[in-house]
């Protein structure tokens, strides 16, 4: 018997988010060392596939939140931009609500929104392309409107309002975000 045989296969890029995937939603933190000795492979390997603990921390929200909007469009019906609207609200309150998130925003809030809400990791990035590739496909938009300039105020939008506890104090209000980005979508529709 080979002794890969015997070990077993050698982990890839995407075991490493699987099993922080795993780690997440037990609440578990994610720790680099610990990851690279569970996957049997050095800590400057890991570094080498990803750069930094934020990039896998991001990785990891970003499937919580790419399964999330998996589950939410498959309930879409009506107008599109109703539709649109409708699916934002319920990405944020699925958002907010889910437990394991939400603790790991509540543990290191400052980490927690440089996370979710900075350049350092694909969350924003990737929530800005899902809005603006839905804005693309809405029919009324003005098109003196750039996509890409609504896509990132509708998604800043939704951060300022999903994660107000963290960031002013205030009580999660997801609600509003919705009520703000049908503002933003009706203007930008000339549905004022």
């Amino acid at each position: 018997m080979s002794d890969e045989a015997a070990v077993g296969p050698k982990p890839v890029r995407a075991d490493v988010i699987d099993l922080a995937h795993r780690w997440f939603l037990d609440g578990r933190r994610i720790d680099m060392q610990q990851l690279a000795r569970e996957l049997g492979i050095g800590r400057a390997t890991l570094y080498r596939w990803w750069g930094s603990r934020e990039v896998v921390i991001g990785e990891v929200v970003w499937r919580v939140i790419a399964e999330a909007i998996t589950r939410v469009e498959a309930r879409g019906y009506g107008a599109p931009s109703a539709r649109f609207v409708r699916n934002f609200g319920k990405l944020a309150d699925t958002v907010r609500t889910f437990e394991p998130l939400s603790r790991f925003v509540a543990e290191d809030p400052e980490y927690g929104l440089r996370v979710l809400t900075s350049r350092y990791t694909v969350v924003q990035a990737r929530m800005i392309d899902w809005a603006a590739e839905r804005l693309a496909g809405l029919p009324d938009l003005d098109p003196r409107i750039e996509i890409r300039d609504l896509a990132y105020a509708i998604v800043r939008i939704g951060e300022a309002f999903v994660w107000s506890d963290v960031i002013t104090g205030d009580p999660p209000q997801s609600e509003k975000a919705t009520a703000m980005v049908e503002l933003l979508v009706s203007a930008a529709s000339g549905k004022r």
